[in-house]
């Protein structure tokens, strides 16, 4: 049995100079995206993604994630700058003029309860002036924590609303949906105010469409005077009708936003990687 295996890639140099670029990793147990950008440039590099264990011992994290790299001419070293991305459905934001890190059990269980096996963990975001809070399993990754001690952790709800945040154009409401196998997170802004980040599961088009409409008529936001924005996996055609049917405003985000992106990624549908390059 392979220890890993190449969902996708595309590298756009030989030669990439880990303490000149960014790395950026989004994690799951049966693998990882991630893409490498020019740290001064912002040149996209090469982005891809594996297949492979995440959830073993230390080492043998380690180990794999080493390997997938190592196959694809990069070795782990000291980036310019790491981010390792979890995708969570616990997450609650504090004011960082009122946050107490002593508190930050109090605030995940205004989500949801924390489980004893889960680690909390906070990260500033400087665009929201905001602390992001988040349960993650953190033991099951801990090979990948010890790989990479410099990384900055964030949750997806961070890069979405940071994201959101920069194109909101502070006039206009603003929701960003970025979906994923089973699951769904959105972000909301009216106008300049960050108003809401929630992650759901859901089991067809009709429970999509449900909960997006539903969230956004709990927060009084009209369905006419929106832009909404899709990112994430592949969306079906009953779930582009049904959207564009309720909702006024419907189009695609662009995660290119702020990166320089060569014709070598022309293949590859860039919205399946948002988080990792946002």
């Amino acid at each position: 049995m392979e220890a890993y295996k190449i969902v996708q890639l595309v590298k756009v140099e030989d030669s990439i100079v880990s303490n000149e670029t960014r790395l950026s990793i989004c994690l799951k147990a049966n693998g990882f995206s991630f893409s490498l950008i020019d740290n001064k440039s912002l040149k996209l590099l090469c982005i891809g993604e594996f297949e492979v264990d995440t959830t073993g011992s230390i080492p043998q994290v380690m180990n794999r994630i080493r390997e997938c790299f190592s196959s694809i001419g990069i070795k782990i070293f000291k980036f310019a700058k790491t981010r390792i991305i979890c995708e969570t459905t616990k997450n609650v934001w504090v004011p960082y003029k009122l946050y107490d890190q002593t508190k930050n059990k109090e605030y995940i269980k205004t989500v949801s309860n924390l489980l004893s096996n889960e680690t909390v963990i906070a990260n500033t975001s400087e665009k929201l002036d905001a602390i992001s809070i988040f349960a993650y399993p953190m033991h099951t990754y801990s090979g990948v924590k010890i790989l990479m001690p410099n990384a900055e952790y964030c949750c997806q709800h961070q890069i979405m609303a940071e994201y959101a945040y920069d194109i909101t154009k502070f006039s206009q409401n603003t929701l960003l949906v970025n979906k994923r196998e089973n699951a769904c997170d959105i972000v909301l802004f009216k106008g300049n105010s960050f108003v809401l980040s929630n992650s759901f599961e859901y089991q067809n088009s009709a429970d999509l469409i449900y909960f997006i409409l539903f969230t956004l008529q709990q927060l009084s936001v009209d369905t006419a005077e929106v832009k909404t924005l899709l990112t994430g996996a592949d969306y079906t055609k009953e779930e582009l009708t049904l959207l564009r049917k309720y909702i006024k405003d419907v189009s695609f985000s662009n995660p290119m936003e702020n990166i320089k992106v060569g014709c070598e990624f022309d293949s590859i549908n860039l919205q399946n990687y948002f988080l990792v390059i946002a």
